[in-house]
């Protein structure tokens, strides 16, 4: 075989759970190497993330929650984005184990030099593709899943981000602290929330970016809410 068209370890693994994912109403995009499927409000994504350090290749993945027009007015009331509504990677999520290696344990034990003349076929054989696609699948359906159906509404979103910020920003798969408040004034502004309550758990909370004051980001989400119509923007 010429090596120089032998397929990659990540492009034969998404041969593979391409199919898995489409028949569960993902589409896949190669950018990011991310399925994505819609619902009302935006998209869920499960993607894969590739570490090929020292030509061994493993892989682990984050699922995560787009409500797309919410994410546009944080843009434009803050002039920054804020990535995604919820999700995690799934080290952050919790799993153990949280990353497939697509190699053969002894080919890590090897130098560099020593596996130079080894094919990659070789290295990431055919069984631990197949291997990886029952892990990934089965990560899919345990932390996933159960999230992408939990966040099917503004309300369940609202909730969510409040039990966190209730229980002192405690939780897992919620976007940075000061950013769930901000999208929480959104959410209270469309859902005829306190705004004050949601303003108050910010009390004493630093801004992890150079240069931010989270209090002052407050009044600009709230003055951004006070002059635009949160229910015609978001709905």
């Amino acid at each position: 075989m010429n090596m120089d068209s032998a397929k990659k370890p990540a492009e034969r693994l998404i041969e593979l759970l391409a199919p898995v994912m489409e028949r569960e109403g993902y589409a896949y995009r190669k950018s990011g190497h991310r399925f994505v499927k819609p619902f009302r409000h935006g998209k869920h994504e499960f993607s894969l993330i590739f570490d090929g350090r020292g030509g061994l290749v493993a892989v682990d993945a984050g699922f995560f929650v787009y409500f797309e027009a919410l994410l546009k007015q944080f843009k434009a009331a803050l002039g920054h984005p804020c990535p995604w509504a919820a999700g995690a990677s799934l080290l952050n999520a919790g799993a153990n184990p949280w990353k497939f290696w697509l190699f053969e344990e002894r080919f890590a034990r090897m130098t560099p030099q020593e596996r130079a003349g080894i094919p990659s076929e070789e290295i990431h054989p055919q069984l631990r593709m197949e291997e990886c696609v029952r892990f990934l699948t089965d990560a899919h359906a345990r932390f996933a899943v159960p999230l992408f159906q939990s966040l099917q509404t503004y309300r369940q979103l609202a909730d969510f981000y409040k039990e966190y910020l209730t229980n002192g920003c405690s939780g897992r798969c919620r976007p940075l602290a000061e950013n769930v408040v901000y999208l929480s004034l959104f959410l209270a502004a469309l859902l005829d929330d306190d705004l004050n309550e949601i303003a108050a758990f910010a009390r004493g909370m630093q801004s992890v970016y150079a240069g931010h004051d989270v209090h002052k980001n407050i009044e600009k989400v709230l003055a951004y809410v006070g002059a635009n119509d949160m229910k015609r923007l978001l709905t």
